[in-house]
């Protein structure tokens, strides 16, 4: 099954990798979209075929009435939108989306489990995808990378590997490395040092403050919970605050570039807030209970001059996406999975407790980026696989109920 989910996740990245190879400008036509769809339709497919051919061919009822609730919540949504500010028809069409999302990475896995072995080999899959794109970032953009202290402005370089933007890179940056250290508390690799070294070079030259934070609040709430020596891991996280205190202390240039290029306080939230204030503005002049719809939303900034694809917050955009009513359903399988997530700690802790960091970081990223579960995509396909199938498929194993693998 973590093979499978894993091959999801690769026929979702297919038509980001295809339209930075042909041209970015591909991503904005309908042929993307198209392609978007059939990647989409192939990965039900395979994971379809995986359930029908499994030993366990039941699901649990009741998260295919929550599968009704959320597709129906967001049909009112349609149907109320067009009766007032008028609808972009992709919209229907992403709302059953959302239900076979929901039907083929939670309603099926629902009774199904993966093996620890089976769960750290998708682990070790996400980490070569993280390892293979910092290694062709690198490469292309070799020279760039060489002279990143010499950049007068954050927005001069793009490094994005094989991404169409740096924040899509950045986020799988942040996955593997969540990913490396599930595989490391099992059994100790000096080689995962140089994984996690590439790693963070990489979110380094992405400029991403957002993955920084997300990544330093998984590494001191993880080293807090997980370390059984709770006194050694905070020394060797204040050591390396020290070292690095002084190393910008006292070379000029680093010091430069981490105040005007990481942290860029001059640049406050890059027209995030802007972002979300015409969110609410729009919440207000419509509806708060359900929202004027997804994609609908996005054209409504678009037309008042913004030229931002997303909201940059979850939260913000899955409440003007689905109001209220969406942002408490999605609240509510987090919810259960954080209960999942316990249930897992109980019974492995070492698992359990980076789980439970992951959890908090990337409900941290959520704030600040556009992550989405149970939306049709890479984005959409990588958040909903990672923090609801897998730890889901997981626990199982530790439940009295009878399960397949």
């Amino acid at each position: 099954m973590g093979r499978v989910l894993f091959a999801c996740i690769l026929f979702s990245l297919f038509p980001i990798v295809f339209a930075h190879t042909i041209s970015p400008d591909f991503a904005s036509s309908m042929m993307y979209q198209v392609l978007v769809g059939i990647m989409f339709i192939l990965q039900s497919v395979i994971v379809l075929k995986y359930f029908l051919t499994s030993e366990t061919k039941t699901i649990k009822i009741i998260f295919l009435i929550y599968a009704l609730i959320l597709t129906i919540s967001q049909l009112i949504t349609l149907l109320l939108s067009s009766l007032t500010i008028g609808i972009n028809y992709l919209d229907i069409i992403n709302a059953f989306a959302r239900f076979i999302s929901v039907f083929i990475f939670l309603c099926i896995p629902s009774k199904m489990t993966i093996s620890k072995d089976d769960f750290r080999r998708f682990m070790l899959l996400i980490t070569i995808l993280g390892l293979v794109a910092s290694l062709y970032n690198l490469v292309t953009n070799f020279r760039e990378a060489l002279n990143i202290l010499n950049i007068n402005n954050a927005y001069e370089v793009s490094f994005t590997s094989f991404y169409l933007n740096r924040n899509s890179f950045a986020q799988l940056l942040l996955f593997s490395i969540i990913a490396n250290s599930f595989l490391n508390s099992e059994t100790k690799r000096k080689y995962r040092l140089l994984f996690y070294l590439l790693y963070f070079i990489n979110i380094f030259l992405t400029l991403s403050r957002t993955v920084l934070a997300s990544v330093i609040i998984f590494l001191v709430v993880s080293s807090v919970i997980y370390k059984r020596n709770i006194i050694k891991g905070s020394i060797i996280i204040l050591i390396a605050i020290i070292i690095l205190a002084l190393l910008i202390q006292t070379k000029p240039d680093i010091k430069r570039f981490i105040i005007d290029m990481v942290v860029r306080k001059e640049t406050g939230t890059s027209g995030r807030t802007d972002l979300w204030s015409v969110g609410i503005r729009i919440l207000d002049d419509s509806n708060w209970f359900f929202g004027v719809g997804y994609i609908s939303s996005i054209d409504i900034i678009n037309d008042m001059g913004f030229s931002s694809h997303e909201f940059h917050s979850f939260y913000i955009e899955t409440l003007v996406g689905g109001g209220i009513i969406d942002l408490l359903l999605h609240l509510i399988i987090l919810i259960f999975i954080s209960a999942r997530i316990k249930v897992i700690y109980k019974n492995d802790r070492k698992i359990g407790a980076l789980y439970f960091s992951a959890y908090i970081s990337l409900l941290v990223y959520a704030m600040f980026e556009s992550a989405s579960i149970f939306s049709m995509g890479y984005v959409g396909t990588l958040f909903t696989i990672f923090i609801v199938t897998i730890p889901l498929l997981y626990s199982n194993n530790f439940l009295s109920e009878p399960t397949a693998t």
